[in-house]
This record gives structure tokens, sequence and C-alpha cells, in this order.
């Protein structure tokens, strides 16, 4: 089964009745069985617009500078390589047989709007700085 998503307001530090009766219907699926629940504060993800705007307006130019400078690359790797160069976006991943801790790529879609905001005026800014591009964002 998947894991299972319940967003909701918390007042008074409650869940709402219907919330909470859902909770404990999708526990009792898992009757005799470990499981793991966790807590979270819900946060807007980043926007699509957002994204378009990486992919439309600052990748592109960023793609052409290093084709110039002759480095065959195309939008997803320099999205790869900004996200851990610049936004140092990186998740842990434990390797299930061997307990061992690995470092793997984060991903710029679990930002919040204003990690977002960030990371893209950080990808100008790089931009600006190493590859010496002025890079305009729509206002």
């Amino acid at each position: 089964m998947d894991a299972l998503e319940f967003s909701t307001l918390v007042e008074n530090g409650r869940l709402p009745d219907h919330v909470a009766r859902k909770v404990g219907a999708a526990i009792r699926q898992f009757t005799g069985k470990r499981i793991v629940i966790s807590v979270r504060e819900a946060k807007r993800g980043r926007s699509l617009a957002q994204n378009a705007l990486l992919w439309s307006c600052v990748y592109p130019p960023i793609v052409a500078a290093f084709r110039e400078a002759g480095n065959m690359v195309d939008a997803q790797d320099v999205h790869e390589f900004l996200k851990q160069r610049v936004g140092r976006l990186r998740q842990v991943i434990v390797c299930p047989k061997t307990g061992e801790v690995m470092m793997g790529p984060g991903s710029t879609r679990r930002l919040s709007k204003t990690e977002m905001t960030d990371y893209i005026h950080n990808v100008v800014a790089w931009a600006a700085e190493v590859l010496d591009l002025e890079i305009q964002l729509p206002v």
C-alpha cells in the first residue's frame, strides 16, 4: 500500500474529528504490522510558473555559455550540475544491504515557493559571477 497523507489544519493541538477518524481507519488497516508515522508542517511547493521560469529563462543562456566553451551539455545536465553546485540540493540515501550512508542528488520539486525563489536568484547570481552572464528575470 502506498503512503497515506492527510493534510489538515491543527487547532488547539487537535485534529478535526473527521480527519482523526480517517487517520484511525488508516492505522487499523495495518493491524499487526510495524508502521512509520511522520508529522510535518505542510508547505506550498514551488509553483509551475517558477519551474517554467527556470527552464525557459534561466537555464538556456547557461546551456549556451557552456556549449560555447566546448561542453556538450543540455538543459538537464545544467539542471543536475546547478542543483548540486549552487543549490546544494542533496538527499541522504542509505543502502539497504550495507547500511552505507550516501549522498544523492536532491530535487527542486521538494522546494517551497520561497526556497525556489532563492534557488533561482542564486543561480542567476552564480551565472553572473562565474560565467559573466546577465540573466534578466521577468518582473
